[in-house]
């Protein structure tokens, strides 16, 4: 028998794996159990419907894969700037690996795919700025920074995807964000010596 945890991986990965392909307005439970070979009363075991597994399929998967990168960093490094320089820059390559699904999540005006996508990833980042806030001790309202930097992380990361799959110049918009990912660790890094 196998684990929840795995058989809800299994229906995340389809999800995504289908979100590579076609919109998800025309992805059908049907389908995502098809690949995953589960049963529809598997899938609403776990889940109320598609719009419940995109959101948890959002977090999970994103953390899957930036965990992994961010190990790779670790080991590698053991400057703070250059952790943190690398793992913004791991931000912006994820999203433009995965730019075809994200906008896969848009059909004729229809945002609330994207929406949910959004608010998943929105709620994982909160939680990452709170607890950030409270080990170096600042004082502020991290609900307030949570959404400053999540707003810019997130457009400039689409933006990112947009130039880098538009533009001719790949070497020149990968340069651009290299400076810009420099430019957030140092100011980081800035902000938690100061306190």
């Amino acid at each position: 028998m196998r684990s929840p945890d795995k058989t809800k991986k299994e229906f995340e990965k389809s999800l995504f794996k289908l979100l590579s392909k076609k919109n998800y307005h025309d992805i059908t439970v049907n389908e995502i159990c098809s690949l995953a070979n589960k049963t529809k009363m598997t899938f609403y075991h776990y889940y109320k419907d598609k719009d419940n597994l995109l959101a948890l399929a959002s977090i999970n998967l994103i953390n899957e894969e930036y965990n992994e990168a961010y190990r790779k960093i670790l080991r590698k490094e053991t400057d703070q700037e250059e952790i943190e320089y690398q793992s913004i820059l791991v931000t912006y390559d994820w999203v433009a690996k995965h730019y075809k699904q994200i906008q896969n999540l848009i059909h004729e005006g229809d945002t609330f795919p994207m929406e949910i996508f959004k608010n998943a990833l929105s709620n994982n980042y909160s939680k990452y700025i709170t607890e950030t806030i409270k080990s170096v001790g600042y004082d502020v309202p991290s609900d307030y920074l949570s959404i400053f930097f999540f707003e810019g992380l997130y457009g400039s990361c689409l933006y990112y995807a947009k130039q880098l799959k538009n533009n001719r110049d790949k070497k020149k918009v990968k340069e651009d964000i290299k400076k810009l990912s420099r430019f957030w660790a140092k100011l980081i890094m800035f902000a938690t010596k100061e306190n």
